[in-house]
C-alpha cells in the first residue's frame, strides 16, 4: 500500500501489485506467494525442456497449513500438452510436453498465501511467477460466473438397463445443472401397476425420477428432468463418480444426459 495525492492535494491510498518468481526442477519444489488484502491472482507457468511433472495450486488462510486453490485457465496464454478447458477449474494437472505454458487465474481474497508445488518430478523445469492485486481476475469464470461446461450422455440397447456415469476428479466435486432421462419406446409397453424409478448416487437426497409402466405405443418418448438452476446441486462427496441409474425395462431404449460443471 502506498499513499498518492489526487487532483484537490490530498493523500489517497493506492493499493500496490505483488509479485514472486521462482523456478522449480525437482520434487516438492515450490513458490510461495504473500497476500495481503488480495482480491485475484494470476499463475503463470513456463517450461523448459520436456515438463514431465505434476503441479499443485494451494492456498492458505492461516499462513501455514494449505489447501487445494480452485484455478481458472486462462486459455489464450496457455500452451502444450493437452489444454485444460478455460472455464473448467483445476486444482493439479499433470503436464508432459516440449513446451508447457500455463496461466491460472484464482480469487484468494481473504488468504495470506498462494502456492504452487511439483507433487510428482520427472524432468525438465519451469518458472514460476505470481501476481497478485485487488482487481478483478482477467478470467471471468474466477469471479463467480459459473455455466455447465461437461456433459455426459449415455444409451443402450433396447430392453437393457443403462448407467450414466460422471468421473471422479481429483479434488474436486460435480455441481449438476440438469439431468433428462429419456424413455423411448419401440415396441407396444405393457401396462402394469409398479412404476420404473431411476436412481442417482453421490447427489444430497439420492433423488429419483418415476416413468409409470403405461401402454405407450411404438415411436413413443417419455422425458423426465431434474433442473438445478443457475446454481447447480453439488455432489455429496469430492473425487467420487455420480451415477443416474436405469433399470432395464422391456421394449424400451433409454438415453441420459447430464450437464455440470466441476468445483469444491
Amino acid at each position: 500500500m502506498s499513499l498518492l495525492r489526487n487532483l484537490l492535494g490530498n493523500f489517497m491510498p493506492h493499493f500496490e501489485a505483488r509479485r514472486t518468481t521462482a523456478t522449480l526442477a525437482a520434487i516438492n519444489a515450490e513458490v510461495v506467494h504473500d497476500l495481503n488484502g488480495d482480491a485475484s491472482a494470476l499463475i503463470y507457468i513456463n517450461g523448459t525442456g520436456t515438463l514431465n511433472a505434476t503441479y499443485a495450486v494451494d492456498g492458505s488462510a492461516d499462513g501455514v497449513n494449505f489447501f487445494p486453490l480452485l484455478c481458472y485457465p486462462y486459455a489464450t496464454a496457455s500452451v502444450g500438452g493437452t489444454l485444460p478447458q478455460a472455464a473448467q477449474p483445476l486444482v493439479t494437472e499433470v503436464v508432459n510436453a516440449a513446451t508447457v505454458q500455463r496461466a491460472l487465474c484464482a480469487s484468494v481474497a481473504g488468504l495470506q498465501k498462494v502456492r504452487v508445488r511439483l507433487t510428482a518430478y520427472a524432468s525438465g523445469s519451469c518458472a514460476v511467477t505470481i501476481n497478485s492485486d485487488d482487481c478483478q481476475s482477467i478470467n471471468p469464470y474466477a469471479n463467480d460466473t459459473k455455466t455447465a461446461t461437461l456433459m455426459v450422455s449415455a444409451t443402450a440397447a433396447v430392453s437393457t438397463a443403462v448407467t450414466a456415469t460422471l468421473p471422479a476428479v481429483g479434488g474436486l466435486r460435480h455441481y449438476i445443472d440438469r439431468i433428462d432421462v429419456v424413455r423411448s419406446a419401440t415396441a407396444a409397453l405393457t401396462a402394469a401397476a409398479t412404476p420404473v424409478v431411476v436412481t442417482t448416487t453421490n447427489i444430497n437426497g439420492a433423488p429419483q425420477l418415476t416413468f409409470g409402466q403405461d401402454t405407450g405405443g411404438v415411436g413413443v418418448d417419455k422425458m423426465q428432468s431434474l433442473d438445478f438452476g443457475a446454481s447447480g446441486m453439488a455432489a455429496t462427496a469430492a473425487n467420487t463418480a455420480t451415477t443416474i441409474v436405469c433399470a432395464a425395462y422391456t421394449g424400451v431404449i433409454w438415453r441420459i444426459n447430464v450437464a455440470y460443471r466441476l468445483g469444491l
